[in-house]
């Protein structure tokens, strides 16, 4: 047994090793990849990043608005890179890498990968051979690191790292990890605004409807814990909008039904349909 402290490092188990000296990652037993860091994939100062989630609203929206070259692509949202071009497509669960191995197999090698140690393994155990040529960083856990201990983030050793808001967090210092809340879009928030771009916009990120199919979904939907974790979500959010604002990036969102709506967020109309003319 690993114990409560140690308990995350199964995600890596039994396939994968990562040195996080060195960022070299193993498969067994043989080399697999060496890791970048998450600051080296996003340009600093971009006039804009599109953040886009994959929640049913996003069926109703003009894609073709997202800009080229903007957007960081979260789980199914990854079918849109041919349409949209993204900066990097991020991936925490592996279950979505299981069930949607075919979608990423097939993203050019151009497009660089933000993934999660279980992510990691998830992709590796499936394809060992997507990673030759391509650019990987780890999304590490600021509270669950790989290779270290559990840890505390609301001592004053962390408080220039990562901010709290009851059991939330946002983290600064996204080399050294981000805070997990429960949906991997406020992951790539924390990644986006530490490219500091003037703007920061979020498409499919609905947090209202979790029930519906996703917008690449059919009737075999896979199962969302987004509202028993809601919360402890929007309470990220309202961190990462305060986070924001300290920074002067202009933070706003395109989903007409996003819970974000509640917690502050402005309302964008970017990504809305335009009625034919009659």
């Amino acid at each position: 047994m690993l114990g409560p402290g140690r308990a995350h490092w199964q995600d890596l188990w039994p396939t994968t090793q990562i040195d996080p000296a060195t960022g070299d990652v193993t498969w067994r037993g043989q080399a697999l990849v060496r890791l970048v860091r998450p600051s080296q994939i996003l340009p600093r100062g971009l006039p804009l990043i599109t953040v886009v989630g994959s929640g049913p609203s996003l069926r109703e929206q003009r894609i073709e608005a997202i800009a080229p070259h903007s957007a960081i692509l979260c789980n199914g949202a990854a079918l849109l890179a041919e349409r949209v071009q993204p900066l990097a497509v991020v991936v925490e669960d592996e279950r979505f890498v299981f069930r949607h191995h075919g979608m990423l197999s097939v993203l050019d090698k151009a497009i660089p990968l933000f993934l999660s140690a279980a992510a990691l393994r998830a992709f590796a155990d499936a394809d060992a051979g997507a990673f030759a040529g391509r650019a990987v960083a780890l999304i590490d856990n600021l509270q669950k690191p790989v290779g270290g201990l559990r840890r505390d983030l609301s001592g004053p050793a962390w408080q220039d790292i990562a901010v709290m808001r009851n059991d939330a967090g946002f983290s600064r210092d996204v080399d050294r990890g981000v805070v997990i809340t429960g949906t991997v879009a406020f992951s790539a928030l924390q990644l986006a605004i530490a490219a500091r771009p003037a703007r920061i916009l979020l498409a499919g990120i609905d947090l209202s409807n979790d029930a519906a199919p996703r917008f690449y979904e059919g009737a075999d939907k896979a199962p969302s814990g987004l509202t028993a974790g809601l919360t402890r979500i929007l309470d990220g959010f309202i961190l990462a909008r305060a986070e924001a604002a300290r920074q002067n990036i202009a933070l706003d969102c395109a989903s007409p039904v996003s819970a974000l709506l509640q917690v502050g967020y402005s309302y964008s109309d970017t990504l809305e349909s335009v009625p034919l003319p009659v």
